[in-house]
């Protein structure tokens, strides 16, 4: 554990428990029952305590953010320092506890809120910036892919990311069930990323 970075995993970790004082803050004012989902239509579907909003939420978050910590440490490790790509993914889900926990919190004191359209916003945010990152990455070493390959793969995964991002973005002004078939795009995207990624990194070329 010695290759854990542990003054980034606190720090990230601290902004993800930090709404947790907006809660306390907010605390008399906040109603007994919290919606903590919505469906496509911005129609709450499942609620939870005051309690488990303020407290559970962002201690939620904060496992697959130690989780994120400890994965990106260990491959830097073995890999080698990338700085820029550890630092887009390690704020990823702190950004997104603060986010959420003010939205959802601002909903039950009655602001007009579309979860769906803060939803859809912030995951394209996050495509786009990993997409426009991605053709910078040379995240290859140890790998044995070479280079100009690996680079290939990644403008090719760089462009599809980036597309996703500006079609999320796009249907933020559309009817709600334009956003479902966005997330399910996910699967081709995914699917047509590997298939892509086999293609010219690993199969021999044919003579």
């Amino acid at each position: 554990m010695k290759y854990i970075k542990w003054k980034s995993l606190c720090i990230t970790g601290l902004v993800c428990l930090s709404p947790i004082l907006l809660g306390i803050a907010l605390w008399d004012t906040l109603p007994d029952t919290i919606a903590i989902h919505f469906n496509m239509y911005n129609e709450p579907d499942n609620f939870a305590s005051k309690e488990f909003a303020v407290f559970g939420l962002p201690l939620m978050m904060l496992v697959p953010q130690i989780i994120s910590c400890m994965i990106n440490d260990f491959n830097t490790h073995k890999h080698g320092e990338r700085k820029k790509f550890t630092l887009v993914t390690k704020w990823i889900i702190p950004i997104m506890s603060v986010i959420l926990q003010v939205v959802t919190l601002g909903y039950s004191l009655g602001w007009n809120l579309d979860i769906r359209k803060v939803t859809a916003l912030m995951v394209s945010i996050i495509f786009l910036v990993i997409g426009n990152y991605l053709p910078k990455f040379d995240y290859i070493k140890n790998y044995n892919i070479d280079a100009e390959k690996a680079k290939k793969i990644n403008r090719f995964i760089g462009f599809e990311t980036v597309i996703m991002g500006i079609l999320g973005l796009i249907t933020i002004f559309m009817p709600p069930v334009t956003t479902v078939i966005w997330l399910f795009l996910l699967i081709p995207y995914a699917i047509i990323a590997v298939l892509y990624g086999l293609k010219i990194g690993y199969l021999k070329d044919k003579k």
